[in-house]
């Protein structure tokens, strides 16, 4: 022990013995109060953590379901998309609700776990196979059939509008069902059905520029007629100066404006013609030379009314015109070898006759017949020695009696 420090001294038994003082019981007190106090809070706190966490956890894990009832179907689906909820979708036709609208919903603006799945029953809308009475459309007006489509949902029947110069506007023109075997009376709500009804005679507009054809192709001028619904008349002539299937000329010049109303006439050219010549106005020798571009033959035939190399005719129209693209025919001319006469046929052949009278007449228009006769003569068998015409003009259709000697004089 160091100097200075006292010795205290330790309490006996006796002491420890004697009860505790009204002093110390007071302070004692108030320190399990206060121990009691700090249990109640850690309670409260930890009954509010747990409250916390069961809170946070049945919102995780439940949610309340919103009415989707008259709404798309879609804006559930987002809604459950979200949430992650799983939707069993029932479908029904319902003719008084829209396609895909929500009809019905048994748990609406209920809480639900999330693992629960939603039932929802969506329209489907009208029952296409429904059959529908049509009426007769061409008693009802435009704004009438509008109307009847609407009241039976007839979604696949549409209404097209055309011009007509004949009947009135919004009027009836026709229907056209899409099927053939489709009738008024078979037609079902999901049918085809187009009708027809006017709009009135076409505005004359002059607000179409016409373009130069004279650089197009028929083709082209085709399809201009057609995108701007304008007519186009094509006349064809020969052009010495414009070559095949090009535009010689067009009725509306480049720049002007014309209304689907008006018609255009476009000439194309055929190209260079070839013209066949009046014959008539020439002499056998020069129509032998005319005519070389076209398959020309000029003839002589025996005429009974015509002189000696006057014309007689031409199988094609003089100034008739050809072109390259066309098949030509022959084209036969014929001149006049005047009156028949029958040449001496003494000392030819019985052999020799029928060459003779072919080539002689009959080639050249004169169809003659010949018979032959036998007589006496000193002349060799089978030798021509007479004949009943000589020498003389005979008709065309002459017939001949040849004399030919037996070889027995």
């Amino acid at each position: 022990m160091t100097p200075g420090e006292k010795t205290v001294a330790s309490p006996t038994a006796k002491e420890m013995a004697k009860p505790v003082s009204d002093d110390l019981l007071v302070k004692d007190t108030a320190f399990a109060k206060k121990k009691l106090l700090k249990r109640l809070c850690f309670g409260i706190v930890t009954l509010l953590i747990l409250s916390c966490i069961f809170g946070f956890y049945y919102n995780q894990t439940h949610i309340k379901l919103p009415d989707f009832t008259g709404k798309p179907v879609s804006t559930a689906q987002t809604w459950a998309d979200k949430h992650k909820i799983t939707l069993n979708v029932k479908r029904l036709y319902d003719f008084d609700k829209k396609v895909n609208t929500v009809i019905k919903e048994p748990d609406k603006h209920t809480v639900i776990a999330k693992k629960k799945v939603v039932n929802l029953t969506v329209s489907l809308g009208a029952d296409p196979k429904t059959k529908i009475k049509l009426p007769d459309f061409s008693k009802l007006s435009l704004a009438q059939a509008r109307v009847f489509i609407k009241k039976e949902k007839l979604a696949n029947t549409i209404i097209q509008l055309d011009y007509s110069e004949t009947i009135a506007t919004d009027s009836y023109i026709k229907q056209e069902f899409a099927n053939q075997s489709l009738t008024s009376e078979n037609f079902k709500r999901e049918d085809n059905l187009t009708l027809f009804y006017s709009k009135g005679k076409e505005p004359v507009v002059k607000n179409i520029d016409v373009p130069d054809f004279s650089t197009q192709t028929k083709e082209q001028i085709d399809k201009w007629s057609m995108d701007k619904g304008v007519k186009i008349d094509f006349q064809t002539e020969g052009s010495n100066t414009v070559e095949a299937d090009k535009v010689i000329a067009q009725s509306v010049a480049k720049g002007e404006k014309v209304s689907k109303a008006d018609m255009i006439i476009v000439k194309r050219s055929l190209g260079k013609p070839l013209i066949v010549p009046d014959f008539s106005v020439l002499s056998f020798e020069e129509a032998s030379a005319a005519g070389k571009e076209l398959p020309v033959t000029v003839k002589q035939v025996y005429s009974e009314s015509i002189a000696y190399g006057g014309f007689i005719n031409q199988s094609t129209r003089a100034g008739t015109q050809y072109f390259a693209k066309d098949n030509v025919p022959n084209i036969s001319v014929a001149f006049s070898l005047g009156q028949v006469y029958i040449k001496d046929l003494t000392g030819q052949t019985q052999g020799d006759l029928q060459a003779t009278f072919y080539n002689e007449y009959t080639a050249k228009g004169a169809p003659i017949t010949y018979q032959v006769r036998y007589v006496d003569s000193s002349e060799t068998k089978g030798v021509v020695v007479g004949q009943s015409s000589l020498n003389e003009a005979v008709p065309l259709n002459s017939h001949v009696i040849v004399m030919v000697s037996n070889g027995k004089r």
